[in-house]
């Protein structure tokens, strides 16, 4: 377990660390700290709170006139223009994003707006429903989902390593890779609470695996990984886990009770995934097309998916986002899951998890509205897979906690004092490595898209460092 003066202490910092990066973002995104596709999980939480609806019509239609694409802050509204249609027999807009993210971080919005309903009359003006207060608690959301998401991979790791060990994988995952960018840097977009649920499910998993599970076992995973789809539909490989524990529970106990497992698992999984088909049934949602074209090519929804992942090692390894070219420690993670699988019955079922994610990111193109009129040709595929920029490979912030338990089986092997001493020392040059690595992202001094080798890393990095030290000198 966790002391509460851990949990306490780790708050404490979270809190103080997440708001110095709130007020840096704020000062270069033009006053805004919810960005990009932020702004539509933003819009479904307000939407919940303030309209007590899904529909995020008028909040588009709001901005839209706050933000024409003339004014001098229309990059704000960039994402929610390319990626939304309208309904011409409705009127509605009709968006491509989850309303999970908007579900689960509605509470912390309505504080924030609770706070700016108080706030604003005290400096003589009105409340104003998109402001930054509800925009900072709308992100401190982000902030606690991650620290769920730390303190549920930390134990999954102390279930199989010592509490030093433990640690030292959960804070190398963290600050080595993508997590610290989404939860601190960009945490209105979902990857941080995705992070969080993806943790907390694959630790009580972990725990499933070794005890057993049962009809009454299966509420809480089947409730977290149902949730975790209404985030981001990428996550229902995550429904591997449940289906793997189901397996396990009938070679252990028959028919009988596995069918009753499932049945519950099925039912508690609908629960929370309802809202979406309630949500799609109502206001429209491009979620729920499904289409195979003559060249292969699959189009789920707005995306187009290639059956053969043509892009499957670049998602690991490319210059281009690639996850061990960003960020080494993950490297090491899958180094250690996969030695792990050698004597361990989880490991298996984790790498499967994994190698599934990459395999769907290889595949996967870009969203697009108008999927009806578009044709896409698998020659072609890197013009679409090379998409949006992002810190590092984004898509695989989720696969954490997996990363995190092939770390910690890595790091109970290095019994020898010198592999004691020199692990923590390389660990900690690859987490500052990555910090400087989020320095240069957010100055613009390296490319957020396309190839972007270790040379030229190094000169980004450089440059960044410069500009902090030339605005104190």
């Amino acid at each position: 377990m966790v002391s509460k003066r851990n949990l306490w202490l780790s708050l404490v910092m979270t809190l103080a660390i997440g708001l110095v990066a709130f007020r840096v973002t704020v000062s270069t995104t033009g006053g805004f700290l919810v960005w990009s596709d932020g702004f539509a999980y933003f819009f479904h939480a307000r939407s919940l709170v303030v309209d007590g609806d899904t529909d995020i019509t008028n909040e588009f239609d709001e901005f839209n006139r706050r933000y024409p694409k003339d004014s001098d802050k229309s990059a704000v509204m960039e994402s929610i223009r390319a990626f939304t249609t309208r309904d011409p027999q409705t009127g509605r807009i009709v968006a491509p994003w989850p309303i999970g993210m908007g579900l689960v971080l509605a509470p912390f919005y309505a504080v924030g707006f609770a706070v700016e309903s108080f706030v604003a009359p005290l400096q003589g003006r009105e409340a104003d429903s998109y402001a930054i207060i509800p925009q900072y608690f709308f992100a401190v959301g982000s902030l606690i989902f991650g620290l769920l998401g730390f303190w549920a991979m930390y134990l999954s790791c102390h279930g199989i390593a010592d509490k030093s060990r433990s640690y030292v994988a959960a804070l190398a995952t963290v600050l080595g890779g993508p997590v610290v960018f989404y939860v601190f840097v960009n945490p209105s977009m979902a990857h941080a609470v995705s992070f969080g649920l993806a943790s907390a499910l694959v630790l009580v998993w972990s725990r499933q695996w070794i005890s057993g599970t049962g009809p009454k076992a299966i509420i809480l995973p089947a409730l977290l990984a149902g949730l975790l789809v209404t985030i981001r539909l990428q996550n229902s490989i995550f429904g591997l886990l449940l289906v793997a524990l189901l397996t396990r529970e009938l070679w252990r106990s028959g028919w009988l009770r596995s069918s009753v497992s499932a049945s519950v698992g099925l039912a508690m999984c609908a629960i929370p995934i309802g809202a979406l088909v309630l949500h799609a049934a109502k206001f429209g949602s491009p979620q729920t097309k499904f289409a195979i074209q003559q060249n292969g090519v699959v189009m789920f929804g707005n995306y187009p998916l290639h059956p053969k992942s043509p892009y499957f090692f670049d998602v690991l390894f490319s210059c281009r986002h690639g996850a061990f070219f960003w960020a080494p420690v993950l490297a090491l993670g899958l180094i250690g899951l996969i030695w792990a699988a050698r004597r361990e019955s989880w490991a298996p079922v984790l790498l499967t998890v994994l190698a599934l994610h990459a395999y769907l990111i290889g595949g996967m193109g870009i969203a697009n509205p108008n999927i009806e009129s578009v044709s896409f040709d698998p020659t072609n595929w890197h013009d679409h897979w090379k998409g949006a920029p992002s810190f590092g490979m984004r898509y695989l912030t989720e696969c954490a906690p997996i990363f995190a338990l092939g770390l910690a089986s890595l790091l109970d092997r290095a019994q020898l004092r010198t592999m004691r001493l020199l692990v923590p020392i390389g660990l900690s040059i690859l987490v500052a490595w990555n910090g400087l690595l989020i320095l240069a992202y957010g100055l613009n001094t390296i490319s957020r898209s396309g190839c972007l080798t270790y040379g030229e890393m190094w000169i980004g990095v450089g440059k960044a460092v410069g500009k902090i030290f030339g605005a104190f000198s």
